[in-house]
């Protein structure tokens, strides 16, 4: 059913794929009057951004145990993958980085598992996550205060990552 989500959807590098089958998860259990499965998806990719992968947790069942880790700074596929494997000196196609993919996924489903069961238990709070500090210029005049862009004018950026990961000309 959700195959077509491997390699960030299709094999296109954009959205991790497991980032992409929790935030539909979040949509069917949490589609309430407040759309918490906004804030829900909003704090599992800003999580995401902000992890160092891959984590230990699998070691003791993946093939390759204690990867070098690299924070993925992003919900894209791309990106985060190309951290790691810049880091890890790996090939794109290589067997260690299915096998971090894997962990990653297993990272990403733990944690939509916390989320969710914090939300049927009354329990869910989201977290909240500021810009990056290396934003502040773009922000000026591109605010984040128009995320879904009701407003005129300039307030029109299009996601809460980095800036110059896409921008890089914007770099001081």
């Amino acid at each position: 059913m959700f195959d077509i989500v491997q390699a960030g959807y299709g094999g296109q590098g954009t959205l991790c794929g497991a980032l992409g089958v929790a935030a539909h998860f979040f949509n069917l259990v949490a589609f309430d009057a407040q759309k918490t499965y906004v804030a829900m998806v909003d704090d599992l990719f800003q999580w995401y951004s902000r992890t160092s992968f891959p984590t230990q947790r699998f070691d003791a069942i993946a093939h390759f145990p204690k990867q070098v880790q690299r924070l993925a700074k992003s919900p894209l596929c791309h990106i985060s993958v190309s951290q790691w494997t810049l880091a890890a000196g790996a090939e794109v196609t290589s067997k260690q980085k299915k096998d971090r993919c894997a962990k990653v996924t297993g990272e990403v489903v733990y944690q939509t598992v916390r989320m969710l069961n914090a939300y049927v238990d009354g329990r869910y709070v989201a977290a909240r996550y500021p810009f990056a500090e290396e934003n502040a210029a773009c922000l000026a005049c591109h605010g984040a205060d128009d995320m879904w862009h009701d407003k005129d004018g300039m307030n029109n950026q299009q996601g809460k990552m980095t800036c110059v990961l896409c921008h890089p000309h914007l770099a001081k």
